[in-house]
């Protein structure tokens, strides 16, 4: 199929021009001898008479009628071998078969002056339904194109993907080459300074749609011949631009259709939709719709005005690829979610050693107690010392031991679990649940935790991800107790609302404070000053709490020690 594609463009793109209305355009400034309009200096010669010659081609006319716009100073048309409807600054001509082959227009100026003189040429349709309100037309294109400016930089600005930015720079220069396009079609000729700035943003044009296409494709990692090719474009671009500045004019497109450089783009989006990427299915509409533009202007297929093609084809192109961008955010955001979430996994599991440790010092205490109710039992039973009355006791106090290490399994089976479901609940339950986890580790190291309620906070959130954040805290703060052997050690928690009913949540310890060349590095990720550690457990407290909770977490040093604080 791809090859059937390559090769059918391919074809489109080898026919010659033809068919053109207008064959040619000459100018006579003494009625005998015509020279080509495009070799006649309209800018520095001034003229007292002059006759314009439209040469037409009368096959065409045959089966089509057109209308053509002279826009010319109209008091001083002497003659003219046509009818013609007069306005204030143009005159129309309506062209058939019955139409001279040469339309010949006799200008006699009072005073020697420049010519004015401009052509443009309508279809039947064009001319009853368009020609009229194309300032509407034009428009809504301006509009259309200056909004997905504005949208894809404010997105560049807020993701700093460059593909974004090169979007957003590729519309800007668009709508310079529109207003260009417009005006320069209107004007007798163009000065060196129009076509510097004309020829500058065109090729700038075509460098941002380049690297745009190369960055959202990733045509370096999967289509190397095509890369190599847009590369050398690049470069000649890059180089066509220093001679616009130094000469006043493009070289490059004078020589590489501007057709062919789409078609390069529109292929590698076809590629792409074969290899899976989705985002390519806009992208490939979206350029292939440029594309169909190019060669329609390029090969004046079906005879339509060059300026409305581009001002329903390049509008329609910055809607469809703009679509392109906004569902590659999509996909961005949903990796990014993804990974945020493994590495909540993968922090939780980073932490598995110090929690099954947490375990067994929860089991511990029961577990004796067990030992010393089984060992009271069989002495018991030697003792020939048993009634109802104790065995009941004996089964109330297992079941009691039994019941609290079900419940230590249930927490952090909880825990270990991945809820996605939020769920309502009292920030300060889960102050309670970590300290329950964490009690006999920080107990046997003779760490004192001080809970402080002021007032409460009921939120919707992930229960399970706020528990891992204040547990990572409180581990953090018993490790640096721990390495730093602290007398009398102490880890404060305090909960409060402030006036704007956001709930202040602060984590404090006596550990002397983190050194402030690092303190704000802590939440990067990676970044870690244990020997052992994975670096990404305040870096995934940050994105917990930030991301999933709505909320904001930061650090400081008080006066005897490190001091996190979570608003939410």
């Amino acid at each position: 199929m791809i090859r059937i594609f390559l090769l059918t463009i391919l074809i489109l793109l080898s026919l010659n021009a033809k068919d053109l209305l207008i064959k040619n355009r000459y100018i006579s400034k003494d009625n005998k001898v015509f020279i080509q309009l495009k070799d006649f200096d309209l800018e520095n010669e001034i003229l007292k008479n002059a006759i314009i010659k439209i040469s037409l081609d009368k096959d065409i006319l045959e089966k089509r009628n057109f209308f053509l716009k002279i826009i010319c100073d109209v008091t001083t048309i002497k003659n003219i071998n046509i009818k013609y409807k007069q306005f204030s600054d143009f005159i129309i001509i309506k062209v058939d078969k019955t139409s001279p082959k040469d339309i010949l227009i006799t200008f006699n100026y009072q005073k020697k002056q420049t010519l004015k003189f401009a052509l443009l040429r309508y279809n039947k349709f064009e001319y009853k339904y368009i020609e009229k309100k194309e300032n509407l037309l034009y428009g809504i294109a301006y509009g259309i194109i200056f909004c997905a400016f504005l949208y894809n930089l404010a997105i560049f600005l807020y993701t700093k993907q460059k593909s974004f930015l090169y979007y957003s720079l590729m519309q800007f220069c668009l709508i310079v080459i529109l207003y260009y396009a417009v005006t320069l079609a209107e004007q007798s000729f163009v000065s060196q300074t129009q076509q510097m700035i004309a020829d500058f943003f065109e090729t700038t044009c075509i460098l941002m749609m380049i690297l745009f296409s190369k960055e959202i494709l990733n045509i370096k990692k999967y289509f190397k011949y095509i890369d190599k090719f847009l590369n050398i474009l690049i470069y000649l671009s890059l180089i066509d631009l220093i001679i616009i500045l130094i000469y006043g004019y493009s070289q490059l497109y004078n020589y590489i259709p501007r057709s062919i450089i789409v078609f390069t783009l529109v292929f590698a989006g076809l590629v792409s939709i074969f290899k899976g990427q989705k985002v390519a299915i806009f992208y490939f509409f979206g350029w292939f719709v440029v594309f169909i533009c190019l060669v329609m202007m390029e090969h004046d297929i079906f005879y339509l005005n060059n300026l409305y093609i581009i001002h329903v084809g390049l509008p329609l192109e910055s809607v469809i690829l703009s679509f392109a961008l906004a569902y590659k955010l999509k996909l961005s955001s949903d990796e990014k979610k993804q990974k945020e979430n493994m590495l909540i996994q993968q922090s939780k599991l980073a932490s598995m050693g110090e929690m099954l440790n947490n375990i067994a010092h929860q089991w511990r205490q029961p577990l004796a107690n067990l030992s010393f109710i089984n060992m009271d039992l069989k002495m018991a039973i030697k003792s020939n010392d048993i009634n109802i009355k104790y065995l009941n006791e004996v089964a109330n106090d297992s079941k009691k031991q039994i019941n609290f290490m079900s419940e230590t399994l249930d927490n952090f089976k909880g825990f270990y679990q991945p809820n996605r479901k939020k769920e309502n609940f009292f920030i300060s339950e889960t102050i309670y649940s970590c300290v329950n986890i964490i009690e006999n580790s920080l107990n046997q190291e003779n760490i004192k935790v001080d809970i402080l309620i002021i007032k409460d906070k009921e939120i919707t959130a992930y229960k399970n991800e706020l528990i891992q954040v204040i547990l990572n805290l409180i581990t953090n703060s018993k490790d640096i107790i721990i390495q730093r052997k602290i007398i009398s050690p102490k880890i404060i928690i305090k909960l409060d609302i402030d006036e704007n009913n956001n709930a202040i949540l602060e984590i404090k310890d006596n550990a002397g404070g983190i050194n402030k060349q690092i303190i704000n590095k802590i939440f990067e990720p990676y970044f870690t000053t244990k020997n052992n550690g994975s670096g990404i457990g305040l870096y995934m407290s940050k994105v917990i709490i930030q991301s999933h909770i709505k909320g904001q977490i930061t650090v400081k040093n008080s006066s005897k020690g490190a001091c996190f604080r979570i608003v939410i």
